[in-house]
C-alpha cells in the first residue's frame, strides 16, 4: 500500500504568513465520525495513511499506542474517542511538527485545505445551551469554528488538547 502524503514546508510563522498572502491562514480540513474538524497547518508535519499502532498498557482509552514515523515514536490520539467517547475507524494519521509535540492523530480522512481569514473564525462560547452547534464533549479542545461549503468546521485547540493529554499522564 502507497503512503499518501501532504507535506507543509512552509516556514512556522504568525497567522498570515502561512497563507494566501492576504491575511490568511491555511487550515487543513479533516474528517472524524461525520464532522469536519481543522488544525492550522503550520502545525502539520505530515499526513499519512494509518497502517499499525503498537499498543502500550496502562494508557487512556483515547492512546491507541504508538507509531513510528522515520524512527521517531509517535503517541497516537483516537480524536473521535477524546471528543465523543466513540472510537473512530479512522483511516489516516496527521502527524504534528516535531517541534510542537510529538503526537499524531487518528482522522476519518483529509477533506482539503483553505486559506481562512482571521475575521471568519468565530469564537465558540462556553455557555451550555440545548441549542449549541459544538458536539457534545468538546469542552475547551474548540475554541473556534468557521463555515466552509454550507458546513460548520470545529478548530482543534492544540494547546488545550496536549495539556489535557498531559494532564491525563500525571
Amino acid at each position: 500500500m502507497a503512503e499518501n502524503q501532504v507535506e507543509e514546508d512552509r516556514p512556522e510563522g504568525p497567522p498570515g504568513e502561512t497563507g494566501g498572502g492576504d491575511g490568511t491562514e491555511k487550515y487543513l480540513i479533516f474528517m472524524i465520525q461525520d464532522g469536519l474538524y481543522a488544525l492550522p497547518s503550520r502545525l502539520i508535519g505530515e499526513v499519512t495513511v494509518f497502517e499499525k499502532a503498537f499498543p502500550l498498557p496502562l494508557v487512556p482509552g483515547y492512546v491507541r499506542g504508538i507509531i513510528n514515523r522515520y524512527s521517531v515514536p509517535y503517541a497516537l490520539i483516537d480524536i473521535g474517542f477524546l471528543l465523543v467517547k466513540n472510537p473512530s475507524a479512522g483511516t489516516k494519521v496527521i502527524v504534528l511538527k516535531e517541534e510542537v509535540d510529538k503526537l499524531a492523530f487518528l482522522i476519518d480522512d483529509v477533506t482539503d485545505i483553505a486559506d481562512i481569514a482571521p475575521g471568519d473564525l468565530l469564537k465558540i462560547e462556553r455557555e451550555e445551551s440545548a441549542g449549541s452547534a459544538e458536539p457534545e464533549g468538546m469542552g475547551k479542545l474548540v475554541g473556534s469554528s468557521f463555515e466552509w461549503k454550507g458546513r460548520r468546521v470545529f478548530c482543534l485547540e492544540t494547546g488545550e488538547l496536549i495539556g489535557r493529554i498531559k494532564r491525563d499522564f500525571e
